[in-house]
């Protein structure tokens, strides 16, 4: 019994150096490449586009506090011309709920031209909205813009479909800095690494519409073109 309990204890701790330091090595792998931060309060490089992962949205059909912390920095970018365009990834495969049509009516609220705005219609999971941001769109630089905690696991999801990629932060919400979303947050890096060096999972890719054109031609909604 003595023995069988130690090496449960032994695998224990294994198993949690090896976490912690997977946790260590993907925001490490990051450094140098995210700022607006107070130890790097620069603004990132120019870049082809701002890549803003949506967030929940509320039922009365209003962003929530995260993501208009993501959408009013990615329009600060994008008012300072360090992007021309945005590219808003989202959920809008269920038919009662919607992120990109939220994103993009924020923008437009906010002065961003109708032409500058991608909606990426199939961005349930942060791994799918970095690959199609290369293939569906071609993204080859953006700038991919959320909240410190999630920064470091895009910019590895974004490198490893090819594309080069800054963070700039986002300010937080109340949320952002409870252990919910940190805990969240620890598996879902995992989840990326098994996604990108073992599963590889197909993700399903449009028509290519590059972010050098006319974004309205994204803007669908169910059947409806607009």
């Amino acid at each position: 019994m003595r023995k069988l309990l130690r090496w449960t204890f032994y695998l224990g701790l294994l198993g949690g150096l090896t976490f912690a330091g997977l946790q260590f090595w993907l925001v490490w792998s990051s450094r140098g490449q995210i700022y607006g931060s107070r130890s790097n309060p620069n603004l990132p490089h120019p870049a082809q586009v701002a890549l803003i992962p949506g967030a929940s949205v509320l039922p009365n059909k209003k962003p929530s506090n995260t993501l208009v912390g993501r959408l009013r920095a990615g329009i600060e970018l994008y008012n300072k011309q360090i992007v021309p365009k945005l590219l808003l990834s989202g959920d809008n495969t269920r038919k009662f709920y919607d992120e990109v049509h939220t994103m993009r009516d924020y923008c437009l609220r906010h002065g961003v031209k109708g032409e500058d705005i991608f909606l990426d219609h199939a961005g349930v999971r942060t791994f799918d909205t970095m690959s199609r941001a290369r293939l569906s769109f071609q993204v080859r630089t953006a700038i991919v813009v959320s909240q410190d905690l999630y920064l470091p696991r895009a910019l590895f999801l974004a490198r490893a479909q090819g594309i080069k990629a800054e963070g700039f932060i986002a300010e937080s919400s109340s949320f952002d800095s409870t252990w919910q979303a940190f805990l969240r947050e620890y598996m879902a890096r995992l989840k990326s690494l098994l996604d990108v060096y073992v599963l590889k999972p197909e993700v399903a890719q449009d028509e290519p519409k590059p972010v050098s054109g006319d974004g309205r031609s994204t803007w669908k909604e169910g059947n409806k073109e607009y």
